[in-house]
């Protein structure tokens, strides 16, 4: 016997809160890795920018952030607020549909914000797309490819936070060993 469209109505919502949910869960998920994988490196090892096509992992941290906070938050969320304006100049890369960015070569000469104004800044942003993912029924079907789109962009810089202290020989002679990034590598995927 068909199900009654109410019925089918009710049912299709409740499987989108739990595709939310899983969201949110996946949401925290990835950005709890991307803080264990940077958490090997000192604040100054963060800061690093061993060439000019790599990024510090600091500019990583703050960059996969401020993707949530501008094309989520700030687009759908009609009452977040944003945690400094002077994000989307220093953390934009390259979408100049957005607006001017901070140069790339030019990355780690960034010695503000520090690493803990930048914790800080995702400490915010999560917060507000808990709250947003926890409330936000009506734009649940416009979002689910863009947060499954944020998701995928987090884990491409977790990669290149895993693969650029490579090439920055000073972390290694000071104590940072390949084998913790090799062994991360592996882990990952």
């Amino acid at each position: 016997m068909p199900t009654e469209p109410s019925t089918r109505a009710k049912n299709f919502r409740r499987s989108i809160h739990a595709d939310y949910g899983d969201y949110i869960a996946r949401y925290r998920g990835v950005r709890d890795r991307t803080e264990q994988i940077a958490s090997r490196l000192s604040a100054e090892d963060q800061q690093v920018q061993s060439m000019p096509d790599v990024s510090p992992t600091k500019w990583h941290l703050a960059h996969v952030t401020w993707f949530f906070e501008t094309f989520i938050l700030k687009a759908h969320a009609p009452r977040y607020d944003e945690f400094d304006p002077d994000f989307n100049y220093l953390f934009n890369s390259y979408y100049e549909a957005v607006g001017p960015r901070h140069a790339r070569p030019d990355r780690g000469l960034l010695t503000r914000p520090s690493l803990d104004r930048v914790m800080a800044y995702r400490a915010h942003v999560d917060t507000a797309m808990a709250d947003f993912l926890n409330s936000a029924e009506s734009e649940r079907d416009n979002l689910q490819d863009l947060l499954e789109l944020g998701l995928h962009h987090e884990q491409q810089h977790q990669e290149l936070i895993l693969m650029e202290p490579k090439a920055q020989s000073g972390v290694f002679r000071y104590g940072f060993q390949i084998e913790h990034l090799q062994l991360e590598s592996k882990r990952m995927y």
